[in-house]
Protein backbone atom coordinates (compact mmCIF):
# COMPACT_ATOMS: atom_id res chain seq x y z
CA UNK A 1 0.00 0.00 0.00
CA UNK A 2 1.47 3.17 -1.21
CA UNK A 3 2.16 6.14 1.54
CA UNK A 4 0.33 9.32 1.61
CA UNK A 5 3.66 11.10 -0.42
CA UNK A 6 5.16 14.63 0.14
CA UNK A 7 7.10 14.38 -2.56
CA UNK A 8 6.46 13.45 -5.78
CA UNK A 9 8.23 9.63 -6.46
CA UNK A 10 6.32 6.92 -8.69
CA UNK A 11 4.77 4.30 -6.53
CA UNK A 12 7.12 2.05 -7.36
CA UNK A 13 9.74 3.20 -5.98
CA UNK A 14 7.61 2.77 -2.49
CA UNK A 15 6.37 -0.94 -3.28
CA UNK A 16 10.03 -1.67 -3.90
CA UNK A 17 11.12 -0.16 -0.55
CA UNK A 18 8.39 -2.82 1.02
CA UNK A 19 9.39 -5.66 -0.84
CA UNK A 20 12.58 -4.89 0.41
CA UNK A 21 11.38 -4.50 4.24
CA UNK A 22 9.57 -7.64 3.09
CA UNK A 23 12.53 -9.57 2.36
CA UNK A 24 15.16 -8.24 4.98
CA UNK A 25 11.99 -8.96 7.58
CA UNK A 26 11.97 -12.61 6.86
CA UNK A 27 15.85 -13.17 6.80
CA UNK A 28 15.81 -10.98 9.83
CA UNK A 29 13.70 -14.10 11.59
CA UNK A 30 15.71 -16.25 9.86
CA UNK A 31 18.71 -15.32 11.64
CA UNK A 32 16.58 -14.55 14.88
CA UNK A 33 15.83 -18.63 14.85
CA UNK A 34 19.35 -19.62 14.06
CA UNK A 35 20.60 -17.70 16.98
CA UNK A 36 17.85 -19.93 19.05
CA UNK A 37 18.49 -23.07 17.23
CA UNK A 38 21.85 -22.36 17.81
CA UNK A 39 21.37 -22.65 22.15
CA UNK A 40 19.63 -25.66 21.69
CA UNK A 41 22.20 -27.66 19.51
CA UNK A 42 24.75 -26.39 22.41
CA UNK A 43 22.61 -28.29 25.07
CA UNK A 44 22.01 -30.85 22.82
CA UNK A 45 25.82 -31.51 22.01
CA UNK A 46 27.43 -31.01 25.49
CA UNK A 47 26.03 -33.67 26.93
CA UNK A 48 27.48 -36.44 24.18
CA UNK A 49 30.52 -34.47 24.20
CA UNK A 50 31.46 -35.18 28.05
CA UNK A 51 29.80 -38.98 27.69
CA UNK A 52 32.01 -39.56 24.67
CA UNK A 53 35.33 -38.00 25.99
CA UNK A 54 34.82 -40.15 29.35
CA UNK A 55 34.91 -43.23 27.20
CA UNK A 56 37.11 -42.33 25.10
CA UNK A 57 39.59 -41.87 28.27
CA UNK A 58 39.28 -44.98 29.86
CA UNK A 59 36.13 -44.29 31.18
CA UNK A 60 37.46 -42.27 34.20
CA UNK A 61 36.56 -38.41 35.09
CA UNK A 62 39.67 -36.18 34.34
CA UNK A 63 40.12 -32.81 33.18
CA UNK A 64 39.63 -33.41 29.81
CA UNK A 65 35.27 -33.91 30.34
CA UNK A 66 35.57 -30.25 31.19
CA UNK A 67 37.89 -29.13 28.55
CA UNK A 68 36.20 -30.20 26.03
CA UNK A 69 32.64 -28.76 27.35
CA UNK A 70 33.95 -25.43 27.75
CA UNK A 71 35.73 -25.81 24.21
CA UNK A 72 31.87 -26.72 22.66
CA UNK A 73 30.37 -23.77 25.15
CA UNK A 74 32.87 -21.19 23.29
CA UNK A 75 32.41 -22.69 20.12
CA UNK A 76 28.65 -22.56 19.97
CA UNK A 77 28.80 -18.66 21.52
CA UNK A 78 31.37 -17.39 18.19
CA UNK A 79 29.27 -19.38 16.15
CA UNK A 80 25.70 -17.29 17.74
CA UNK A 81 27.52 -13.85 17.80
CA UNK A 82 28.05 -14.20 14.08
CA UNK A 83 25.00 -15.09 13.68
CA UNK A 84 23.27 -12.24 15.79
CA UNK A 85 26.16 -9.68 14.57
CA UNK A 86 24.56 -10.27 10.95
CA UNK A 87 21.21 -10.31 12.50
CA UNK A 88 21.82 -6.85 13.39
CA UNK A 89 23.29 -5.32 10.52
CA UNK A 90 19.98 -6.90 8.86
CA UNK A 91 18.33 -4.69 10.98
CA UNK A 92 20.63 -1.83 10.23
CA UNK A 93 19.87 -2.00 6.22
CA UNK A 94 15.83 -2.42 7.07
CA UNK A 95 16.42 1.17 9.47
CA UNK A 96 18.41 2.61 6.62
CA UNK A 97 15.16 1.68 4.03
CA UNK A 98 12.25 2.87 6.77
CA UNK A 99 14.36 6.10 6.72
CA UNK A 100 14.43 6.62 3.38
CA UNK A 101 10.69 6.07 2.97
CA UNK A 102 9.89 8.38 6.20
CA UNK A 103 11.41 11.34 4.23
CA UNK A 104 8.82 10.25 1.40
CA UNK A 105 5.80 10.01 3.43
CA UNK A 106 3.96 11.33 6.48
CA UNK A 107 2.53 8.55 7.92
CA UNK A 108 5.72 7.31 9.74
CA UNK A 109 5.59 8.60 12.94
CA UNK A 110 8.89 6.60 14.44
CA UNK A 111 11.27 5.40 12.57
CA UNK A 112 13.89 3.56 14.10
CA UNK A 113 17.31 4.52 14.95
CA UNK A 114 20.20 2.63 13.39
CA UNK A 115 22.51 0.89 15.93
CA UNK A 116 25.71 0.91 15.11
CA UNK A 117 27.29 -3.35 15.98
CA UNK A 118 30.43 -4.24 16.83
CA UNK A 119 31.63 -7.81 16.51
CA UNK A 120 32.63 -6.95 20.46
CA UNK A 121 28.90 -5.80 21.19
CA UNK A 122 27.61 -8.84 19.14
CA UNK A 123 29.62 -11.43 21.37
CA UNK A 124 28.85 -10.18 24.50
CA UNK A 125 25.29 -9.40 24.59
CA UNK A 126 21.71 -10.24 26.88
CA UNK A 127 21.00 -13.14 23.77
CA UNK A 128 24.62 -14.30 24.95
CA UNK A 129 23.94 -14.40 28.54
CA UNK A 130 22.88 -18.61 27.96
CA UNK A 131 26.74 -19.27 27.30
CA UNK A 132 27.98 -17.46 29.70
CA UNK A 133 25.69 -19.38 32.42
CA UNK A 134 27.05 -22.44 30.77
CA UNK A 135 30.59 -21.65 31.25
CA UNK A 136 29.95 -20.35 34.72
CA UNK A 137 29.01 -23.48 35.57
CA UNK A 138 31.13 -25.41 33.84
CA UNK A 139 34.18 -23.18 35.35
CA UNK A 140 33.22 -23.41 38.82
CA UNK A 141 32.73 -27.28 38.40
CA UNK A 142 36.26 -27.91 36.36
CA UNK A 143 37.31 -25.61 39.63
CA UNK A 144 36.12 -28.18 42.33
CA UNK A 145 37.55 -30.69 40.43
CA UNK A 146 40.93 -29.68 40.66
CA UNK A 147 40.30 -28.78 44.26
CA UNK A 148 39.22 -32.10 44.42
CA UNK A 149 35.82 -31.75 45.71
CA UNK A 150 34.87 -33.44 42.63
CA UNK A 151 36.92 -36.40 42.58
CA UNK A 152 36.70 -39.59 40.40
CA UNK A 153 36.20 -42.57 42.01
CA UNK A 154 37.13 -44.81 39.59
CA UNK A 155 35.62 -46.41 36.01
CA UNK A 156 32.27 -45.31 34.86
CA UNK A 157 30.31 -48.48 34.91
CA UNK A 158 29.02 -49.34 31.46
Amino acid sequence: MPCSQTVAVSPTEDELDKDQLDQLHAATLKASDACFEMKKLCATVLVPTGTLVALLSDRILNAAVFVAAIAVVITFWMADSVAYYYQRRLRNVMDTIWSRRAQRCNDYPHVPAAKHIRPLRALFNGSMSYYFVLLLVLAVAFALYGMGVIAPVGRISP
